[in-house]
């Protein structure tokens, strides 16, 4: 109710046959509604309720302005900072792709990188066509293991294409565009060595820790067009619950005698390398000095892998500024 209507409804009131005395005064006036004891109680109370109306109208309006001004400062300083972590995420992907540039242009360009590729195909081809031939291995069916980025799968070129755009950030989301564009191809050597391996009657297992629930249909579809053979579910196994190989490792060892281990990275092959320190790493390839060249093939891979996060903890998340320093530290020792 407006103030002007309360004020014309107590004066009604008042010649209706009650007699009032004192003035009628507005409600939202600061001075006070003077009646005698003839003045009815009901008047005087809906004049006080509107008073209170009026105020609790105000205190909300007033509660309204404060809530807006409290919530655009939150929404400011939530946009200011999510600024700031882009920005800080673009250095950070930008310095990843200038320290990065010379290793893949290697990979992309070299003679030299062509040429290890073919020497760890012919390493393992040996090793496939020695086990063929030797009766002690006939207990079990034989079978290769291989990782399949920049073991047999070449990403090179899609790699190259980020780090001109100014990102070397090579994570999970980045992982799942490049798959799912099948832009991959094949290493070279790849498709004429893994023909040969099933030729020769042997599984092939290809162990890869590319994520399983969005990416193995895509997988299993890219590796069939690049004319890779063995490509299905049971032995594309890709990493679902655990990033750690060695459970599927085990696994593929139990039924088969596996000739080989092939890879780029020491997380391929069943020797304990998962989480462990730059220093625990260089040790454990230490131990198995014997196994490469024999059992393991390892393929070179100077952009991206598990050597890369070894170099400090949490290095991956480091600024710029510090993961130079951490770079300088290594490369002056």
């Amino acid at each position: 109710m407006k103030s002007s209507s309360l004020a014309w409804y107590v004066a009604v009131a008042c010649m209706g046959g009650s007699l009032c005395i004192g003035s009628v005064v507005q409600a939202n006036s600061p001075a006070t509604v003077k009646a005698n004891n003839s003045v009815p109680v009901a008047i005087v109370t809906q004049v006080q309720a509107a008073q209170a109306v009026t105020a609790t109208k105000n205190d909300v309006a007033s509660a309204t302005s404060n809530y807006t001004v409290t919530n655009n400062a939150v929404v400011n300083n939530a946009v200011t900072n999510d600024v700031a972590a882009q920005e800080a995420l673009k250095q950070k992907q930008q310095y990843q792709a200038e320290t990065e540039t010379m290793g893949l242009l290697w990979m992309r360009t070299s003679a030299e990188y062509r040429a290890l590729a073919y020497q760890g195909y012919n390493v393992a081809m040996n090793a496939v066509k020695m086990a063929v031939t030797d009766p002690s291995h006939q207990r079990k069916p034989l079978a290769i293991v291989l990782d399949a980025d920049e073991t047999v799968v070449d990403n090179t070129k899609l790699m190259g294409e980020s780090i001109v755009n100014g990102n070397g950030r090579f994570d999970a989301p980045w992982w799942r565009q490049a798959v799912h564009q099948g832009k991959s191809q094949a290493m070279p050597g790849a498709v004429e060595f893994l023909n040969e391996v099933h030729k020769q009657g042997v599984e092939i297992f290809y162990v890869s820790n590319r994520y399983a629930p969005v990416n193995l249909d895509v997988t299993i579809q890219n590796f069939k067009e690049l004319g890779f053979p063995s490509v299905d579910k049971d032995h594309v196994l890709l990493f679902e619950k655990d990033s750690d190989k060695q459970p599927r490792f085990d696994m593929i060892a139990k039924k088969y005698y596996v000739v080989v281990y092939m890879g780029d990275n020491a997380g391929d092959f069943p020797i304990g390398t998962k989480g462990k320190t730059l220093a625990e790493r260089n040790a454990i390839i230490d131990n198995h000095k014997e196994d490469f060249g024999t059992t393991f093939v390892i393929f070179p891979n100077p952009a991206y892998g598990s050597w890369v996060s070894s170099l400090a903890k949490g290095y991956q998340n480091l600024s710029p500024e510090e993961q130079k320093q951490v770079n300088n530290q290594y490369l002056q020792q």
